[in-house]
């Protein structure tokens, strides 16, 4: 019976084991908010957490959360993936100690431990926000830990407060000698604040050394290391630079937005700037999130409003930074890594994990409720060479892989009001070219109108000014094609009053003779947007000629992708001496046989497509179908990747 029993006591727990494992099925998404369950499939307990890339496998360590409280009684946690989604519970990686004496004794509190690697010395070393326990948020101290071992443990080496005795590098030399007091002033009036930026709460704390609250570490790209860290009261951002060994400090520290109110920061860089995401302060409540960018690690540190964009922007999506993730292989994919806090039940604190858009140069948070790593190569450039099709061969492309102008070999511009009594001044400097793409942005500011006379017949003519700028390129006379592949890479602008176009015009006969093709259109009709593709010829009865029009209802795209226009599209034209047909990524959308594009009499019967044409890249803003303009949208970037035009072998 015994044996019995033991047999049934098995086979119940393999079964047990085979529902648990099933029960944790694969993750190939991100869902933000939602429960995120590790490889044993518990909710992932590693809160206000950053990411180590070590060997090929992300490090994830976080604070361990109880289900009443917020205090540290297990540790720093670690988990461990290959692909960012699924994670494996590798444990304890810095425990809690049980020596009443001992600064990490369970219940102290410990928040956001980072995990840095040492090449030269081979050690881990890990740096955390620590609060001794029952004293609150009095002590604001820094531990530091190290390991061997990625995954731990850590050995605990000490606590403290930072760079005591040494003031930071840019602070003025007012600062230095003021001998105000925080007692001879009441808080948060105009005067305190302009005492805390003049370094009133640095110099309170020299000789203990400086508050270290909120925290990231950085490495950059020359090995050196740098702790990031609220100071101050929570007033003042510290950035200070580590030893060599990542042990210790260097003396060497700034200051930065000095009484700003800055916590949470989480750092990267792109094409050699930086940039900071933090938070305000508002305890456990979520608040706006800012960004801070410099041309160097050292500054000067500029403010720029809030990153996110969209419903609850205002709270940072009800999260705060923790960390920013470079996703290793993708080129400029970074992920913003947020906690959202529920201290009722801090164990049930969830995740908000989302990727860094970009728009004008500086990042863009937005809500998506499911998302995946491909998303980086849809919203960024294409690195790779041109695609080889089978029977066609590239005969012309401008990648844009270079920076400073369009290629003069390849393109000239268009200048001031030219058609369809859009609003925008068309000038060269609008359009350039950096990060592998053409960047033709839109601006709102006045320029004066250089051929303006007043009562002129001529709209070009009779306005005195521009309230907006663009620019168009154009490949006449330099870049010329009949017949061919013609493929455009474009991440298009969708805010109001936008234009952007891509198309072409015929070498001979002018419009409409000459034949116009519009690979790619979007504006408003009766103010809903649509995409629009186009083929138009001269005509005896109708002035701006015969048209062959699809116009699908942006919406079509937009409900099946809510992000549809943050990421880039192939528009593609094949035309040949009897077809012309328009795609919109591998979707045809309009296709116009040329034995009707015939020219009437005005146009000498010819037919305009059979004749080179030459292409024209611009974006306008409001006029006859740009619709109403959104001044809240600028500045519009209109990215381009790339043009290539193939022919048939």
């Amino acid at each position: 019976m015994k044996k019995i029993i033991l047999f049934f006591a098995l086979s119940m727990s393999v079964f047990v084991s085979s529902l648990s494992a099933q029960a944790v099925q694969k993750t190939v998404s991100f869902k933000p908010g939602e429960l995120w369950l590790d490889d044993k499939g518990v909710h992932i307990n590693a809160h206000g957490g950053g990411i180590l890339f070590h060997n090929g496998r992300y490090y994830w360590f976080g604070e361990h959360k109880g289900e009443r409280s917020n205090a540290a009684f297990v540790g720093v946690t670690c988990y461990s993936s290959d692909d960012l989604y699924n994670w494996k519970n590798e444990g304890v990686a810095l425990a809690v100690s049980d020596d009443p004496e001992s600064p990490i004794v369970s219940g102290s509190t410990i928040e956001r431990p980072k995990v840095i690697y040492n090449e030269r010395t081979g050690k881990f070393v890990m740096y955390f926000h620590l609060e001794l326990r029952g004293r609150g948020y009095n002590a604001a101290y820094v531990g530091r830990a190290v390991s061997d071992n990625v995954a731990g443990p850590y050995t605990f080496l000490g606590a403290g407060r930072v760079n005591a005795g040494v003031l930071p590098m840019n602070l003025s030399e007012e600062g230095r000698t003021d001998t105000l007091k925080a007692a001879q002033l009441r808080s948060w009036t105009p005067e305190w604040r302009r005492a805390v930026a003049n370094g009133l709460f640095v110099r309170r704390d020299f000789e203990g050394g400086q508050m270290s609250r909120d925290m990231t570490l950085y490495v950059d790209d020359d090995g050196k290391s740098y702790h990031i860290y609220s100071a101050e009261e929570n007033l003042t951002l510290h950035l200070a630079e580590l030893t060599d060994d990542y042990l210790g400090y260097t003396g060497r520290y700034i200051v930065i937005e000095p009484a700003g109110h800055n916590e949470a920061p989480a750092i990267f860089k792109k094409d050699g700037k930086y940039f900071m995401i933090t938070s305000g302060c508002t305890g456990w409540d979520p608040n706006a999130a800012r960004h801070i960018t410099a041309p160097t690690i050292w500054g000067p540190w500029t403010l720029h409003p809030n990153p996110c964009v969209g419903e609850n922007a205002e709270l940072t999506f009800h999260s705060q930074s923790t960390f920013i993730i470079p996703v290793q292989g993708k080129k400029d994919a970074f992920i913003f890594m947020a906690d959202r806090w529920r201290p009722r039940n801090p164990i049930d604190g969830r995740y908000i994990w989302l990727p860094i858009l970009f728009n004008d140069g500086l990042p863009v948070l937005k809500w998506f409720d499911e998302w995946d790593l491909s998303i980086f190569d849809q919203i960024n450039p294409d690195p790779n060479p041109p695609k080889e099709y089978a029977g066609w061969k590239l005969v012309w492309s401008d990648e844009f892989n270079y920076a400073g102008v369009p290629d003069p070999d390849n393109w000239s511009y268009e200048y001031g009001f030219v058609r369809n009594n859009e609003h925008q001044w068309y000038q060269p400097q609008n359009a350039v070219v950096g990060g592998g793409v053409l960047t033709i942005q839109g601006r709102k500011e006045r320029v004066y109108n250089n051929n303006y006379e007043k009562d002129h017949r001529s709209w070009q003519r009779n306005r005195p000014y521009a309230d907006y700028t663009s620019a168009c390129i154009k490949s006449r006379g330099k870049q010329e094609f009949q017949y061919g592949r013609f493929e455009f890479r474009a991440k298009i602008p969708t805010g109001g009053g936008s234009w952007p176009a891509i198309w072409t015009l015929g070498i001979s006969m002018g419009w409409p003779n000459g034949g116009e093709i519009d690979i790619m259109e979007y504006y408003r009709i009766r103010e809903a947007p649509h995409i629009l593709a186009n083929v138009a010829w001269g005509s005896d009865t109708k002035p701006s000629g015969e048209w062959r029009t699809k116009a699908i209802p942006y919406s079509r795209w937009k409900d099946a992708d809510p992000r549809w226009e943050d990421k880039f599209h192939i528009w593609r034209m094949d035309w040949d001496e009897n077809f012309i047909r328009l795609y919109l990524d591998d979707e045809l959308l309009n296709e116009v046989s040329l034995t009707e594009t015939i020219n009437g009499e005005r146009g000498q019967n010819r037919n305009p497509f059979k004749q080179p044409h030459y292409i024209l890249l611009n974006l306008a803003i409001g006029g006859n179908n740009g619709g109403i303009i959104d001044n809240e949208a600028f500045p519009m970037d209109y990215e381009i990747d790339y043009v290539r035009v193939y022919r048939r072998n």
